[in-house]
This record gives C-alpha cells, sequence and structure tokens, in this order.
C-alpha cells in the first residue's frame, strides 16, 4: 500500500481481509469499467495521477 493513507483505510482493508504491506517503489495506474447490474450502469474510472480515462459506448 502506498504512503499517505489514512491509518483508517489500512485498517479498514485489513478488516476485510486484504493482506495489506507497505509499497516500496512505484506505483501502476489504472483504467477501470465496472457494470452495476441493479441500476444497469456502466460506471468508470481512471488514476487521475497518470495519463488516462475510461471510456464506453
Amino acid at each position: 500500500m502506498e504512503s499517505g493513507f489514512d491509518p483508517a483505510v489500512k485498517a479498514a482493508l485489513k478488516g476485510r481481509g486484504y493482506n495489506v504491506v507497505p509499497g516500496t517503489g512505484g506505483f501502476g495506474g489504472y483504467q477501470a469499467i465496472m457494470w452495476d447490474a441493479t441500476h444497469r450502469v456502466y460506471w468508470g474510472a481512471s488514476e487521475m495521477r497518470k495519463d488516462g480515462e475510461a471510456l464506453g459506448y
């Protein structure tokens, strides 16, 4: 996990069963699209620290 996150975030992730370890080095970027079947809509997101965008049509 990257430094700079509130300790409560780390605790919440651990509480959900994630193995949270300190990050060493750089980070990766992401773009993601998620289908919300309940509302029948797609949600998109992109890492704001890198070039990129989530698009769909």
